[in-house]
């Protein structure tokens, strides 16, 4: 007799669907239009504004993470600590990966931090792109780009 609900295949299945959605979200985030500043356009891509994508991002990045967790502490969490137990007495006598990935884990936070190459280029290439879809603003007449035309604000009798 098969069982009816396998907590293994759930999980599995739900952190697949969930990295799938961070990944779609993530990409369609980056590439998409910025969305700000005076003039913005409103963009829908796959029926969804910026907003509702930042939401999806948020909501299936917080998926993932539980999703995450219970794999490794709830169900494979004999598997997790006895290879946590092995690995830690066979890196303290190794001790590289372990510094190479925290030292290349800093490298990566500290760069994007300070915006440093290549991580700023990578951030850059991301505005750059949401930027093609703003193009050309067009600007009403007597805007502020006209010299000598001063723009009444409402309630200035001026």
């Amino acid at each position: 007799m098969k069982k009816m609900f396998t907590w293994r295949i759930f999980i599995s299945f739900g952190l697949f669907i969930s990295f799938f959605m961070l990944l779609i979200s993530g990409v369609i985030l980056y590439l998409g239009p910025s969305g700000r500043g005076p003039g913005a356009i409103v963009w829908l891509i796959i029926g969804l504004t910026k907003p509702e994508w930042q939401n999806q991002h948020i909501i299936f990045g917080f998926i993932f993470s539980l999703f995450a967790l219970f794999h490794l502490f709830a169900i494979n969490w004999k598997a997790f600590f006895s290879y946590l137990q092995s690995k830690t007495k066979e890196g303290l006598k190794s001790p590289v990966e372990l510094l190479c990935i925290i030292v290349f884990s800093l490298i990566f936070g500290i760069g994007t931090y300070y915006k440093l190459q290549p991580f700023s280029g990578i951030l850059d290439f991301g505005k750059n792109i949401s930027k093609l879809w703003d193009g050309k603003k067009q600007q009403q007449p007597g805007g502020p780009e006209r010299p000598g035309v001063i723009l009444k604000e409402p309630g200035n009798p001026r």
